[in-house]
């Protein structure tokens, strides 16, 4: 007995010191979350005595929250500026100016959570209005103020929610832009992209970093007057693992700025229609800016 219980604590000792340098990372099942997530595993892994593990699947933000909050996790893979200002901070009207945004969520979310948000990957996963490079040609279509001499003539589709949606949906665009399409036809958002491709509708409103907009050949347009709210991407890290493991920020701030919206939408591409690996994507790009070592 004498022995179980001497092998009993020493289990829990051991234990206990190999979770000390084990820090949790936390991401949603998207490609560019799982990408992004084992890039942050990697070089903390790699410029660090520190080890991290993934833990995936968490579904809506929502639930991300929650594990950050009860410590299951202490780093989120990716946060977006426009999403935490509406879910976790609860706020309705905010600047859409980027670093205003910026600003608000970060001191937000360490007064709330006391949680870092960290300078952004360097894109924003935010909508986009989309369509096919012929017809950008043909109107020498850049931004979305380029529209208004054509809007009339187009059939737009998106998802039924931007249509409803009262500060930043289709009534408000409307009034900002001046713009009025032709024809609204709502869609599930997976669906855009081979609807204006096809030819079904002309222009589509989509996500910035999806991959079938290279899959397609698609051309995106310039939100010139700012009217949707920025979505700059980045990692959040609780503040009491920071303050235990001081090395965490300056080795995820080596991330910071290294992937723009076209990069990104590259790395979607090989994980969504190439079928790579999330894992060997991530350490291809970490080989190539230098952040790891083979």
């Amino acid at each position: 007995m004498k022995a179980l219980i001497i092998a009993g604590l020493s289990l829990v000792l051991a234990t206990g010191c190999s979770s000390g340098d084990v820090v949790k990372i936390g991401h949603q099942p998207t490609s560019e979350q799982t990408i992004l997530a084992h890039m942050l595993q990697q070089v903390i892994q790699g410029n660090s005595d520190l080890k991290a593990e993934l833990v995936g699947g968490l579904g809506a933000t929502p639930v991300v929250l929650k594990a950050m909050q009860n410590n299951d996790i202490q780093i989120s893979a990716v946060r977006y500026v426009g999403t935490d200002l509406t879910s976790s901070l609860g706020l309705e009207e905010f600047s859409k100016d980027p670093q205003e945004a910026f600003e608000l969520v970060k001191n937000g979310v360490a007064e709330k959570f006391d949680e870092l948000w960290f300078p952004s990957y360097g894109f924003d996963n935010t909508y986009v209005f989309t369509v096919r490079q012929e017809l950008a040609d043909k109107h020498n279509l850049k931004t979305i103020s380029d529209l208004a001499p054509i809007a009339k003539d187009l059939s737009l589709g998106t998802d039924s929610s931007w249509l409803e949606r009262p500060n930043d949906g289709y009534q408000a665009f409307k009034q900002d832009y001046s713009i009025s399409f032709g024809k609204t036809t709502p869609m599930d958002i997976g669906l855009v992209y081979k609807a204006v491709d096809s030819g079904e509708v002309d222009i589509v409103l989509a996500y910035s970093t999806d991959s079938r907009l290279k899959e397609y050949g698609l051309a995106t347009l310039e939100d010139d007057k700012h009217f949707f709210p920025p979505y700059g991407a980045s990692p959040v890290v609780r503040k009491d693992t920071l303050k235990q493991y001081p090395q965490l920020e300056e080795v995820i701030n080596k991330l910071t700025g290294k992937i723009d919206t076209k990069t990104m939408t590259a790395l979607n591409y090989k994980a969504d229609i190439e079928k790579k690996d999330p894992a060997e994507i991530a350490r291809e790009f970490l080989l190539e800016q230098g952040l790891i070592q083979k």
